[in-house]
């Protein structure tokens, strides 16, 4: 775990941190970037393979022991009854699949049940999902051109003070990705729908998918602190939690940010944590590059 993070501010945002001495954890639905955890449950499957993986599971689960739903439903019934005449007649492939075959069409209906159920599971969680993000570098031209209001922002150094258990210490670094993430294979879904076995939630934490994003965005360096909010449902798009003195370690502030607001946010800064640093970026010569020098 890295021992600070660096986050880039406009003016305004940097005087609300500042005034509140807190930090705004927004809801996903705010992001810029429409692919960025809002997207529905993906799956990384053709229902044309649908028939044969279905026969496949219902094969292993033939031919193994493995549990089943206890009390069976119909389908576990039904594979009780199979794997009973397998044991005395051995496995007939022709006679199974005129069984099963004829239930296809009602299998596809209740998956695509399940992919629809899992789906407004996941839009909850968005509508409870709140995020803070911060990255590892306070000298990247494009975030300070993005996110800091064209130079005219700030920058603010944060430690994560992991010996004090603090929020920021559980942050996790997203993984820049060529494709968006599926939340589940085929055969999960088919499991689950023929014998009520619980996808594997391990891949469907929102956590997982929160910290995916587009390989376009890895110059950012981003890392995310995910707040559920299960705690009070926020009808508001965020929620503000409060930070410590001593977590405000620097302040960083662009090359043309407006000197009335450098002098404002620096006496807030210093009546926080008096120690802090404040430093104002510079344009080094004959290079795309900036420098700091202290205030």
């Amino acid at each position: 775990m890295r021992n600070h993070f660096y986050k880039y501010t406009d003016i305004k945002t940097a005087k609300a941190i500042l005034e509140n001495q807190s930090l705004r954890f927004s809801s996903p639905l705010q992001f810029n970037d429409p692919f960025d955890t809002q997207n529905e449950i993906l799956t990384n499957f053709n229902m044309n393979e649908f028939p044969r993986v279905t026969m496949s599971v219902i094969e292993e689960y033939i031919k193994n022991d493995y549990p089943l739903p206890n009390p069976p439903n119909d389908f576990g019934k039904t594979i009780l009854f199979l794997r009973e005449g397998t044991k005395s007649h051995g496995y007939k492939k022709d006679k199974i699949e005129g069984i099963i075959l004829p239930l296809l069409t009602y299998l596809r209906d209740e998956l695509q049940n399940e992919i629809e159920k899992l789906n407004s599971s996941w839009n909850d969680s968005l509508k409870e999902s709140r995020v803070f993000c911060m990255t590892e570098d306070n000298d990247n031209l494009l975030m300070w051109a993005h996110y800091a209001e064209n130079h005219t922002g700030a920058v603010f150094q944060l430690a994560t003070l992991a010996e004090d258990d603090n929020m920021l210490s559980a942050a996790r670094k997203v993984e820049y990705k060529t494709k968006l993430i599926a939340f589940c294979s085929l055969e999960d879904l088919i499991k689950r729908v023929l014998f009520d076995i619980e996808v594997d939630f391990s891949n469907l934490k929102y956590s997982s998918h929160s910290h995916q994003k587009s390989e376009h965005w890895s110059y950012e360096k981003e890392w995310r602190v995910v707040d559920m909010c299960h705690y009070n449902h926020k009808k508001e798009l965020y929620v503000d939690h409060k930070f410590v003195p001593n977590q405000l370690q620097n302040i960083f502030f662009g090359c043309k940010t407006k000197p009335e607001d450098i002098e404002f946010l620096s006496k807030i800064a210093r009546t926080i944590n008096p120690t802090i640093g404040i430093y104002q970026s510079k344009k080094r010569p004959l290079e795309y590059a900036l420098d700091f020098e202290k205030i």
